[in-house]
């Protein structure tokens, strides 16, 4: 038995004109949604570096209470990166330079200098503010208080 669907139903395919529109409307969409896309993964990737600095942070302020003893975190803003030393050796970093440039990063600015010091007693020398700025001048600002507390604005 042939049901209405059936028996209207036209298998000969698209229309070159159908075609045309679909592809259009497709490509339209790509180019919108890349991108938004493009814009959310520098942010993605903005977030994780400022995120990572905060990490590097609070371990030197940590490590700097556990071992009694005074950790120099150093600031590089020509090559934006963070490598942290025990104040009495900085020939050998605890634990290798974080690039931040591969997070996309292009410019960090501190306004307490390049060195962030942590005493035994986990405060900073200096309040310092760390800003991380990417190549689309999106930025994420993050404050280090005279007693060593660090956050993220």
């Amino acid at each position: 038995m042939m049901t209405w669907d059936m028996k209207f139903r036209d298998d000969r395919g698209m229309t070159m004109t159908e075609l045309a529109i679909s592809l259009a409307i497709m490509a339209a969409l790509s180019l919108f949604l890349g991108s938004e896309l493009q814009a959310m993964a520098n942010r993605v990737f903005l977030d994780a570096a400022a995120s990572e600095v905060i990490g590097d942070l609070q371990y030197a302020r940590s490590l700097a209470v556990w071992e009694r003893q005074a950790i120099q975190v150093i600031v590089n803003v020509e090559q934006p990166g963070i490598t942290l030393y025990r104040a009495g050796d900085l020939s050998h970093p605890l634990r290798p330079t974080r690039n931040l440039k591969n997070k996309g990063v292009q410019i960090v600015r501190s306004t307490g200098g390049n060195v962030l010091t942590f005493s035994s007693r986990g405060t900073s020398a200096t309040a310092t503010t760390l800003t991380l700025v990417d190549r689309e001048g999106m930025a994420r600002v993050m404050t280090v208080s005279l007693t060593g507390i660090v956050r993220s604005r």
